[in-house]
C-alpha cells in the first residue's frame, strides 16, 4: 500500500483558484507506479485499487456511461469515468494525455463548495496510465435519491413550481461565485426531495473552470446552452418548464425585473432559432 504523500506534495490548485483553496490542501496527492490520485485527508490510506472497483450502474444516471454507485472505505460515492465526446470520441474514447482532468474537476468543485454553491461533494479524482494514455475517474458523494431535473420535473410535478425557483438560486449563486462551463445544461442539476423540502446539488464540472469575475457575456451564453437543451428535447420531454415556471426561475437568478425580461427575450431567440434549424433539417 503506497502511503499519503507529505502536504508538500498535496494537490495544489492552478492559478484560477487561488483565491478559492484554503492554505491547509482539501486533499491528498498518492502515487503509484501506473496511478495517481486526488483525495479527501479521511481516504488518503484507501489502496487506489479501491476506487478502481466495478461499481454498480445507476438507472437515472445521466452521461457517456459507466457512471456507477461505489462504496470506497464506508462512503457512498457516485464513480464517473471520463469518456470524449465529438469528433475525438471514436478514436480515442476514454484515453487522456494526461491526469489533469479530473484534477481540475475536483478543484472546481471544491472551490464552489467553499462558496456556499450546493455542488456534489468531492472526494476523489483518479487516474491510470495505459501505454502512453489516461483513464481516469472522478467519485463524488451520492445524494440518495437525486434526479437529473428534467427526470425530476417528469416525476414529481407538484414540485415543479420550488424546483425552477431553486435552481434558479443555485445558478445565481454558482455564477456570482464564477462558474463558467462550457457544457451547462439541465442535466448538470441533481433533485432530491427532503420530506417537504428540496435539495439542489450541480454536478458534471467536467472542463468547467471557477475565477471571478464572470462576465454578463459568459453568462448569457452559458444560459443560451441551457435554453437550446429544453428547444431540443422540446418533442421528448414530458416535462418542459412552463413560461411560468421559467420565469420563476430567471427572477431567483435575475432579481432585476427589466434585466429579467431582457434575458427572457433573449432566450426565447434563441430557442426559436433552435426549432426554426430543427424544421429546416426535416
Amino acid at each position: 500500500m503506497a502511503s499519503a504523500r507529505a502536504s508538500s506534495n498535496a494537490l495544489r490548485p492552478p492559478r484560477a483558484y487561488h483565491a478559492w483553496v484554503p492554505a491547509t490542501p482539501a486533499f491528498v496527492e498518492r502515487r503509484e507506479p501506473r496511478g495517481i490520485a486526488w483525495v479527501r485527508p479521511d481516504l488518503a490510506s484507501v489502496p487506489l485499487d479501491a476506487f478502481w472497483a466495478e461499481p454498480e450502474p445507476l438507472a437515472d444516471a445521466k452521461g457517456r456511461g459507466g457512471i456507477g454507485r461505489l462504496f470506497v472505505a464506508g462512503v457512498d460515492c457516485v464513480a464517473r469515468p471520463y469518456r470524449r465526446g465529438g469528433a475525438l470520441a471514436a478514436l480515442l474514447r476514454d484515453r487522456y494525455a494526461s491526469p489533469r482532468r479530473a484534477r481540475n474537476e475536483l478543484l472546481a468543485l471544491h472551490a464552489l463548495r467553499r462558496e456556499g454553491v450546493p455542488v456534489v461533494a468531492p472526494i476523489a479524482a483518479v487516474g491510470r496510465r495505459h501505454g502512453a494514455f489516461w483513464r481516469l475517474r472522478l467519485l463524488t458523494e451520492r445524494v440518495d435519491g437525486a434526479l437529473p431535473l428534467p427526470t425530476f420535473l417528469a416525476a414529481y410535478p407538484a414540485h415543479r413550481r420550488m424546483a425552477t425557483t431553486g435552481v434558479g438560486t443555485v445558478l445565481r449563486l454558482a455564477f456570482a461565485a464564477g462558474l463558467r462551463h462550457p457544457d451547462l445544461h439541465p442535466d448538470n442539476v441533481l433533485c432530491a426531495l427532503r420530506g417537504e423540502r428540496l435539495r439542489i446539488a450541480l454536478v458534471d464540472l467536467d472542463r468547467a473552470v471557477v475565477r471571478t469575475p464572470l462576465p454578463p457575456r459568459a453568462r448569457a451564453a452559458m444560459l443560451a446552452r441551457w435554453q437550446r437543451y429544453w428547444s431540443k428535447h422540446r418533442a421528448a420531454s414530458s416535462a418542459l418548464p412552463s413560461r411560468s415556471e421559467t420565469m420563476r426561475g430567471l427572477a431567483a437568478l435575475v432579481p432585476d425585473r427589466a434585466e429579467r425580461h431582457a434575458l427572457w427575450r433573449k432566450l426565447a431567440r434563441v430557442a426559436a432559432r433552435g426549432l426554426g434549424r430543427k424544421a429546416g433539417r426535416r
